[in-house]
């Protein structure tokens, strides 16, 4: 299948790149990343730009849906500056995405509007922190109180959550001899009485926290189930939702990571002189330059792909877990063969490769391990006697 980017999505791609060259100069985005803090001021200047409602339909003030656009995004973000793309992520993805998905009417009228204007952020608060994939181990418990709910757990590995203004919740409301049909995602104000945010230590990505989250009788509403009350207990069918949208941000994150690493080994590759001339001409480093070059190229088709899928109303399920973990390793690839370019370079702070490396670890976290992912789609290729 050949696709092809529209006229709307190379002036978004364009305009993208523009900013980036503008915004998110090398010195400007390595100080950002030494301070630890979130980019507020340069999120601010993007979101200005309007590109949060692409994954919106235009009936809430959107653009979309316009999947593959949206990726595009995330992609020329991340070439500079993965973390802000994560930002990005967080309101157009995990927020815009989702709700336009499976949220109920009341939601999306609640929060698309805002989603659009890039003012929310919504982070996935799934994973638990036993470090089990497995939903029917589901340990956070929200159990009936009165009209409502209390949530007690904790989720480890949410993204953007000292910055989320929402998470998406992933707990048990009906245990039993199958935990997995007793399910619920919920919508859950970040500000909320009962949440306690622990920022973990991390490698890469130093502007984005990653976090603990704690639910200490956290009292929500049937209204406050993803999808509206009639979802309550069918967590596990929208979870696949979830998932495949978190694919998706994770390989644009990645082939963008992987195309700046990249044009940097291939820039300092063509600068730097050695016995007389470039090391560009070495066929040792040409050969990493081109395998770096081989395995970007392989992930944008197949995210691409997935991301045109999913605007078709499509099935992409297996696409984008096959897209994710292809461009995870071209990032990984990339990264650490720009080290080895920028040779002793590659190990100093004031230079980027070591930035890209660090920031490519980040990739492996999220709701599934690549590990999970690739069993996964051994299921739907049908790899079993």
């Amino acid at each position: 299948m050949e696709v092809i980017i529209n006229q709307e999505q190379e002036i978004i791609r364009e305009t993208i790149q523009k900013f980036v060259a503008r915004e998110c100069l090398r010195d400007v985005v390595r100080k950002q990343d030494e301070s630890r803090e979130f980019p507020a001021d340069l999120y601010q200047n993007f979101s200005a730009m309007g590109f949060c409602g692409l994954t919106i339909p235009e009936a809430y003030g959107g653009g979309g849906p316009n999947t593959l656009g949206a990726v595009l995004v995330v992609e020329e973000i991340a070439t500079m500056y993965p973390a802000l793309s994560a930002a990005f992520i967080a309101s157009a993805f995990c927020g815009g995405n989702i709700i336009s998905t499976l949220g109920s009417q009341q939601q999306k009228e609640r929060f698309l509007p805002k989603l659009v204007e890039g003012s929310l952020m919504f982070a996935y608060a799934l994973k638990e922190c036993d470090d089990s994939y497995d939903n029917s181990q589901v340990k956070t418990r929200a159990t009936k109180s009165g009209k409502g709910f209390l949530i007690n757990g904790t989720k480890t590995g949410v993204r953007l959550a000292s910055r989320a203004d929402y998470f998406i919740v992933l707990a048990c409301t009906e245990p039993g001899e199958n935990p997995v049909s007793g399910l619920t995602l919920f919508v859950v104000n970040a500000k909320d009485k009962g949440i306690t945010i622990h920022q973990q230590e991390k490698v890469g990505f130093d502007s984005m926290s990653l976090c603990r989250v704690t639910f200490g009788d956290l009292a929500l509403t049937a209204a406050d189930i993803l999808g509206g009350p009639d979802m309550l207990n069918r967590g596990n069918e929208m979870y696949s939702t979830i998932i495949n949208s978190e694919h998706l941000e994770v390989a644009g994150t990645a082939i963008g990571l992987a195309q700046g690493a990249y044009s940097y080994a291939v820039q300092y590759a063509k600068e730097r002189v050695q016995f007389g001339k470039q090391i560009v001409n070495f066929g040792a480093v040409r050969h990493l330059l081109v395998e770096m070059a081989i395995k970007i190229k392989s992930a944008r088709l197949l995210t691409y792909e997935a991301a045109w899928l999913q605007d078709q109303g499509k099935n992409y399920s297996t696409e984008v877990a096959i897209a994710r973990v292809t461009a995870i390793d071209a990032a990984h690839t990339a990264a650490l063969n720009c080290v080895q370019v920028l040779g002793g370079y590659g190990y100093a702070n004031e230079y980027d490769a070591q930035r890209y490396l660090r920031d490519a670890l980040v990739l492996l976290t999220g709701g599934e391990t690549i590990e999970v992912i690739k069993t996964s789609i051994g299921e739907m290729l049908n790899l079993q006697a």
